[in-house]
């Protein structure tokens, strides 16, 4: 099994460590030996060793241009509404439709057409996020997206990466899906922890551009200095 990162799976030692950390991590003999939190601390730290990355910043460029292009899609709809937001982007045709179709129609504009397991791994955080975003009652500020988004591609990076060692540890389903929502739970409580942030974008324009950048790679970075201390 490879990575989200490189096909070919990395036998660095921090690699080792953060498989060995998630086989003990869902292993039934060795509960409580690693924490969820100890799995994601070790998992980004094999990250940052992943050749031609040195930073776990760089193994989430896709990801980072995607946040940009969900939060001007989001800004654009709650200034213009979501028929003139999809016109803009030659997707009048999902004008109307359900969140369940609207979501994964979306996800594939706003990821673009890369075909390495980032994207993939963007298409699916995107559609996850899209959704029950859409569907609620009380639709959430730009930055509230896409901070879950970025919460929601590093624990599907994380759950991809690392997959091999923590589905054969669990023995089970019921076990595998229980750990999954511990770490997904440590990387919420992460983005929650943030320190106050600068004031998002405020146009779509400025989200397409090096502000919306900057704030992406600005709420990421922290969120993963969050995790990894």
């Amino acid at each position: 099994m490879g990575t989200s990162s490189a096909r070919r799976g990395p036998t660095t030692g921090l690699w080792r460590a953060a498989k060995g950390a998630a086989t003990r991590y869902m292993s039934p003999g060795a509960a409580g030996e690693v924490s969820a939190r100890e799995v994601v601390a070790r998992y980004l730290a094999a990250l940052e060793e992943t050749p031609g990355a040195g930073e776990a910043l760089a193994a989430f460029r896709v990801t980072r241009k995607a946040a940009q292009a969900l939060g001007a899609l989001w800004q654009e709809a709650a200034a213009r509404g979501w028929d003139l937001a999809l016109q803009e982007r030659g997707l009048a045709s999902l004008a109307g439709e359900p969140a369940d179709v609207l979501a994964p129609g979306l996800s594939g504009v706003l990821a673009g057409s890369g075909g390495g397991l980032e994207d993939a791994v963007v298409r699916t955080a995107l559609a996850l996020v899209i959704e029950p975003a859409v569907q609620s009652q009380k639709r959430p500020e730009p930055a509230q997206v896409v901070r879950q988004f970025l919460v929601t591609a590093l624990h599907l990076r994380l759950t991809l990466d690392l997959g091999e060692p923590l589905e054969a540890a669990a023995g089970g389903f019921g076990r595998l899906r229980d750990g999954l929502n511990r770490i997904k739970a440590v990387i919420e409580a992460g983005a929650g922890a943030l320190d106050a942030m600068p004031e998002p974008p405020a146009t779509p324009g400025l989200w397409q551009g090096f502000s919306g950048w900057s704030w992406v790679t600005e709420v990421l970075a922290g969120l993963l200095g969050k995790l990894k201390g």
